[in-house]
């Protein structure tokens, strides 16, 4: 396990090399995407983490209850997994503890991803970003221009001026990263705006080294290199840990 601490930091569970699923306060989980989805009631979930005991796992209780097969769990798994390593990635680092001794168990691991894999889809996706913001620290206002897609005024309705890209995300139960893709899209089309200081006290994000880590110049120790850092990322401090 890899514990990322940071704003908003993760958590990387690996199994057998590769990456099986990643926890941020960054993203939604997958109880948030399936409830939020329509695919299962939040009554069903809680009823499915109870039969998981007797099921021996969280997936086989959701299968057996018949309202969503094993193909749809192992997506919105995966979904869960990349979105919390993009939160992971887009926030700011401060060190990374290696824990071989946890006995921490994700709720929903996928069947898993190569971290070199992971790692570039995850650059590719920071890297895509039309205008670079911070999901965390940035607050949206409505821009100068009204959007014309119900998906797009329902993420301007939210942009009052204090909420992040983050807080949109959990609002509308959605991924981190699709709402941070769309946002930084209506950003340069000018249907939304950063809220000024005044309006929602928020700063910089010291040059949003995090969001442009493939850009020379001075570092801050705290950014990571997605394009040469072998796993784990060298993220500032780096230490193992166990229990005493």
């Amino acid at each position: 396990m890899l514990r990322v601490s940071g704003n908003a930091g993760g958590v990387f569970h690996l199994h057998e090399g590769v990456v099986v699923a990643v926890e941020s306060a960054g993203s939604p989980g997958v109880e948030t995407l399936l409830v939020s989805s329509g695919v299962i009631s939040a009554q069903e979930w809680y009823a499915a983490l109870v039969e998981s005991v007797a099921a021996g796992s969280l997936r086989d209780a959701l299968v057996a209850r018949g309202s969503v097969g094993p193909a749809e769990v192992e997506a919105v798994a995966l979904a869960a997994l990349h979105d919390g390593a993009f939160a992971t990635a887009a926030g700011d680092v401060e060190e990374c503890v290696i824990d071989t001794e946890s006995t921490d168990v994700p709720l929903l691991p996928a069947n898993g991803i190569a971290p070199a894999l992971l790692l570039e889809k995850v650059a590719g996706l920071l890297d895509a970003l039309t205008v670079p913001f911070s999901p965390y620290r940035d607050r949206l206002v409505p821009g100068r221009r009204t959007p014309s897609s119900e998906e797009r005024r329902e993420i301007v309705a939210h942009a009052t001026g204090r909420r992040s890209a983050r807080d949109i995300a959990f609002a509308t139960g959605r991924s981190l990263h699709p709402v941070t893709a769309e946002i930084s899209r209506m950003l340069g089309e000018e249907l939304l705006d950063i809220a000024p200081p005044a309006t929602a006290f928020s700063f910089s994000h010291w040059g949003l080294p995090s969001l442009r880590p493939r850009a020379p110049g001075p570092g801050s120790g705290k950014e990571l290199d997605w394009t040469t850092t072998p796993w784990p990322p060298n993220c500032g401090k780096s230490e193992r840990t166990s229990p005493e």
